[in-house]
């Protein structure tokens, strides 16, 4: 029989509950029955003062006890004197026979109990109970110990009056416990449901997301831990959701950038067979741009699926990033003049700028950036690279002139395939990878990337890299 987690924890309630009111009932009875003995043997060693005092008075009289060991009714007599001053301790004239009866053998079991002992605790009269607490009561006579009186007291309850009495104790507690655990029950069931409601409606949710249904969320209804679950689960589900969209996306950007050059391609390819454009240098050279293209698009799908899995080899060692920088701005001359732009490099004048690095992907990271910057800079525009470092950080800037990045959007434009302009022409936007494999790279070296405004106009993105990167 399968169980669900609210019958478990209704279950635990009741079973912890039940054990709770039946400890305390029996420790109640428990309690009352030694409590209400105590309080008896109390009361009887009050009543042994009398027979005390009684015989105190013999001992002075005779000098011993040994009147008393020899005449055993005379003890009994002494012994009898307890009640000689309390009628109360027997049934009123109108008792029944019965009454009358436990009245006697209470007398019987009282009087029985009471023992005579001499200085040294050595029995004289009355007969030694083994198993039994003795209660001892001294005979004194003007500070010298004359013998003890020695009182078995009882362990169970003999008079009716105080059976009845205890039987009405127990049965108010008793009624008592049901009272409480009929309620505790009703409170049992209450906060169970509360508990599992949403559990339960946690687990129809997560199913239903685990077969694809992302749009499913939870009210959060309470602060503490459950309520702190259901806030995970819409955070998930929100999470699950975003990246369906994002991969939905991906799959339709991606199938988009590589139609356009393929359908480019087909077309010449078509025009060249059907003799409608010529086969010469010109048609060639714009396929041989398109296939270009497409495989700047692949190397890039390439190495961010790389990153992304952590396979992207690094290659970390001492290098001298100024050298890495005068390179790669060097190399980028050529294409900033063709695109019509100013390209310049700001290197710290103190020497070296040494760290621990790896100096190929460093490179492809600058390589990006100087990329992004050439297509979405306009033309007569400057692009500035500037260097410097700390005692543990290397700063690398790259600066461009206007147009800018809206501030809204600078933080979005690290997001693969993400571009500001709708349309999806290569040649003036790119692919919207560049940015995204400069944040793996820069991550990889345990560094940070940002957007901010740039002096010159338009957009600056700053790296920090440190010195030292694992």
């Amino acid at each position: 029989m399968r169980i669900n987690v609210g019958g478990k924890l209704w279950l635990a309630f009741f079973c912890t509950l039940t054990l709770t009111v039946l400890t305390m009932y029996v420790m109640l009875h428990s309690s009352l029955k030694r409590g209400f003995l105590d309080y008896t043997s109390a009361q009887s060693i009050q009543r042994l003062e009398i027979l005390q005092s009684a015989l105190v008075t013999i001992y002075r009289n005779e000098g011993t006890f040994a009147g008393l060991q020899r005449d055993p009714e005379r003890w009994l007599q002494v012994k009898s004197i307890i009640f000689s001053d309390s009628p109360g301790m027997f049934p009123d004239v109108g008792s029944t026979a019965e009454h009358q009866q436990i009245s006697q053998k209470f007398y019987r079991e009282f009087v029985s109990s009471i023992s005579l002992f001499g200085r040294e605790k050595n029995l004289l009269m009355g007969v030694i109970k083994p198993e039994k607490t003795i209660s001892w009561v001294p005979l004194i006579d003007q500070g010298v110990t004359l013998g003890f009186i020695g009182f078995v007291k009882p362990d169970v309850v003999v008079r009716e009056v105080d059976q009845k009495f205890m039987a009405h104790q127990l049965t108010f507690f008793g009624t008592i416990s049901v009272v409480i655990l009929i309620v505790s029950i009703g409170v049992a069931t209450f906060l169970t449901r509360r508990i599992s409601r949403p559990i339960v409606a946690l687990s129809t949710y997560t199913e239903a997301l685990a077969s694809g249904d992302y749009r499913q969320r939870l009210e959060v209804k309470s602060r503490d831990e459950i309520g702190q679950l259901c806030d995970n689960f819409n955070r998930l589900a929100q999470a699950l959701e975003a990246n369906e969209k994002s991969r939905a996306n991906w799959i339709a950007d991606i199938s988009h950038e590589m139609r356009t050059p393929v359908a480019v391609l087909k077309a010449q390819i078509e025009a060249m067979q059907d003799g409608v454009r010529p086969l010469d240098t010109e048609g060639l050279a714009l396929l041989e741009q398109k296939v270009s293209g497409l495989n700047a698009l692949v190397d890039d799908l390439f190495e961010l699926a790389l990153s992304d899995i952590g396979a992207l080899s690094y290659q970390k060692q001492p290098l001298e990033f100024d050298r890495v920088v005068a390179s790669c701005v060097e190399q980028f001359q050529a294409k900033a003049g063709y695109a019509g732009l100013r390209l310049s490099h700001l290197l710290p004048p103190g020497g070296p700028i040494r760290m621990h690095g790896d100096a190929k992907r460093l490179g492809q990271l600058l390589n990006n950036l100087l990329e992004n910057a050439t297509r979405y800079t306009s033309t007569g525009g400057a692009i500035e690279v500037e260097l410097s470092e700390n005692a543990d950080t290397v700063t690398l800037q790259v600066r461009d002139s206007a147009p800018t990045v809206p501030p809204e959007q600078r933080e979005k434009i690290f997001e693969r395939l993400h571009r500001l302009e709708n349309s999806r022409n290569r040649s003036t936007g790119g692919a919207g990878l560049g940015l995204a494999i400069c944040t793996n790279i820069v991550m990889a070296h345990q560094g940070r990337i940002y957007a901010e405004d740039s002096p010159l106009g338009g957009l600056s993105i700053r790296v920090e890299l440190p010195k030292q990167s694992q």
